[in-house]
């Protein structure tokens, strides 16, 4: 047989080594779980495991608490509730959270289940050693403290201070921003369009009008040839920040919303720098916390944020219209 090609490329090698393995482990684990007639898939004994831990979480705390992207975890969730695995509920405080637990049938089968589980640790623990489980976590910790794509353009592409700088937009550049604005917004894969919510994309397009308001700044990252990179609204005076739900009753905070990264400037760390000005200028005012809220259909912002500190914050959840909005808060 011919040399495995892959650990011959080392380094290059090893994501495709990773996928490889995976492929493998999730094949013969859906032809043992199949053999033993087991109405389950490879991945749902964490859900189950997590559930039987915590009782009930929403999916969205299941993919925070487990790392997974939200819509994974709703095609995953989903299917355990077609096979009556699962079940849900609303939240009798607040209708707008919805519930996931074990289900009477998942419950009877879980004592089966689980045995197997015990078993297949068993025979992973053969050829997975503890050492090499610590090893991943430190592999995990580095990519969650700097990602492959920070740690590139560390070595290779322009420092942040070179390629932009960050400063208020002026007024004869709202046009290009709200353009800018529109177009970011109406490419998010799954995110609604301007004939779902048209005054929203208004809002969008005429973004300078923010403005108008006090202690309301409109940043923007502008590169040296004048390309508008980025730009996010902050606001110091959290009664301005014009969202849905109780924001605008936060005392002692500072927000920032509807931050936009034009698509060729991504990777050049826009979005953080934006973010990371709002944070100090929320600093600067003395202020405690800072508020923002995304959406799953954010998913590079949503774990920007969460490397920045933000944490869910479900007392400023709310609903824009059919899309779900969710509420993070900074604590300085």
């Amino acid at each position: 047989m011919d040399q495995d090609f892959l650990p011959t490329l080392k380094h290059l090698g090893f994501t495709a080594r990773i996928k490889r393995l995976n492929e493998k482990i999730v094949s013969s684990t859906v032809e043992h779980y199949t053999n033993l007639n087991l109405d389950i898939e490879p991945n749902w004994h964490v859900i189950f495991l997590l559930l039987k831990q915590k009782g009930k979480l929403t999916v969205t705390e299941i993919a925070s608490t487990l790392g997974f992207s939200h819509p994974a975890m709703i095609k995953i969730t989903r299917k355990m509730k077609d096979k009556g695995y699962l079940e849900s509920h609303k939240d009798a405080k607040d209708g707008r959270r919805t519930y996931i637990q074990i289900s009477k049938k998942g419950k009877k089968a879980f004592p089966l289940f689980e045995e197997e589980w015990y078993r297949i640790q068993e025979v992973l623990q053969e050829f997975v050693t503890d050492d090499f489980l610590e090893k991943f976590d430190q592999l995990e910790a580095q990519l969650q403290k700097q990602s492959f794509k920070e740690r590139y353009n560390t070595r290779f592409k322009q420092k942040d201070s070179e390629a932009f700088t960050i400063r208020n937009a002026k007024p004869s550049e709202f046009k290009k921003i709200g353009q800018l604005m529109v177009s970011v917004y109406s490419g998010l894969k799954g995110f609604p369009k301007a004939d779902e919510q048209p005054t929203y994309y208004s809002s969008l397009a005429n973004i300078g009008d923010f403005t108008k308001k006090p202690n309301t700044e409109l940043l923007i990252a502008i590169a040296p040839d004048q390309k508008i990179f980025g730009a996010v609204l902050f606001f110091s005076d959290m009664q301005y920040y014009g969202s849905g739900g109780t924001a605008t009753l936060e005392k002692d905070a500072s927000g920032f919303r509807l931050l936009a990264v034009d698509s060729a400037a991504r990777g050049l760390g826009v979005g953080k720098a934006l973010s990371k000005v709002c944070i100090e200028k929320a600093r600067q005012n003395k202020h405690k916390n800072v508020v923002i809220h995304t959406t799953e259909f954010m998913k590079v912002a949503w774990k920007m944020y969460e490397r920045l500190g933000f944490k869910r914050a479900k007392d400023l959840d709310f609903k824009q219209v059919n899309l779900q909005v969710y509420g993070f808060r900074l604590k300085l």
